[in-house]
């Protein structure tokens, strides 16, 4: 079974936070290829790890103020700001894929994927374990992952030119490590249509497959409607926390 390429570009938080998950299952349930999935977010959001609590990271009069949603997702880590200019991969795919077995593992591979990309556009980032990409010794990418039986789920951020004075009046510091942009730490930024390209093409290189670029199934469409139903467009599962 080969893999396949779905590009939903700009789209609301819920809707994308619940296709991803979307995905996991159908792969799990041997439904559909393994999956690249690239989109952006708008309006801008806060994506909330599983576990974090909304109050320690998230100013909710300023994303209220702002129209910023906060959506929580099924995977680890912190809570980061998302909006147009900020590219979010996914890829779902079997664990024996690539041989890739640890968590570690993945996150590395994947990002070193992500490095290559940006060494095509002469952009010198470096890996930070276990899941960040530095720039300037800046964060510019992050990455989130989990595991359902044998299907992997990882997925991450480019920030390209993201806004990020609105990004730290919505997020409550301290921060771990200063984050920015491609574009203020280089002058210029790649477009979203170039680095979707090249970093499609890596991880054809990465993987040794071809995508087969296509839409979400009957399937994935209707698990869509009902996590968005049931989980995403609920503060219930959003502010569990």
């Amino acid at each position: 079974m080969g893999w396949r390429l779905i590009d939903t570009d700009i789209a609301d938080p819920y809707y994308v936070t619940a296709a991803d998950d979307a995905i996991s299952q159908a792969r799990k349930e041997k439904r559909i290829q393994n999956t690249l999935h690239f989109y952006r977010r708008s309006p801008a959001a806060v994506s909330v790890g599983r576990s974090r609590k909304i109050h320690n990271d998230i100013n909710l009069e300023e994303c209220l103020k702002n129209n910023v949603k906060i959506v929580r997702r099924t995977t680890g880590g912190g809570s980061i700001y998302t909006d147009e200019q900020c590219l979010i991969y996914s890829l779902v795919f079997d664990r024996e894929t690539g041989e890739l077995h640890s968590s570690d593992e993945i996150f590395e591979n994947v990002c070193h994927s992500l490095i290559n990309t940006l060494e095509r556009f002469n952009i010198n980032a470096i890996y930070k374990p276990p899941n960040d990409i530095l720039l300037n010794e800046k964060k510019i990418s992050g990455s989130a992952q989990i595991k359902k039986d044998n299907i992997v789920l990882i997925h991450g951020t480019l920030l390209l030119d993201t806004n990020l004075g609105l990004m730290n009046t919505v997020l409550k510091k301290p921060r771990n490590v200063m984050v920015s942009t491609i574009r203020r730490e280089m002058g210029f930024a790649p477009s979203m249509k170039e680095i979707k390209e090249e970093l499609r093409k890596e991880f054809e290189m990465y993987f040794d497959i071809n995508f087969e670029k296509t839409r979400f199934s009957t399937y994935e469409n209707d698990l869509i409607d009902k996590l968005l139903k049931e989980r995403y467009l609920n503060d219930k599962w959003n502010f569990m926390r």
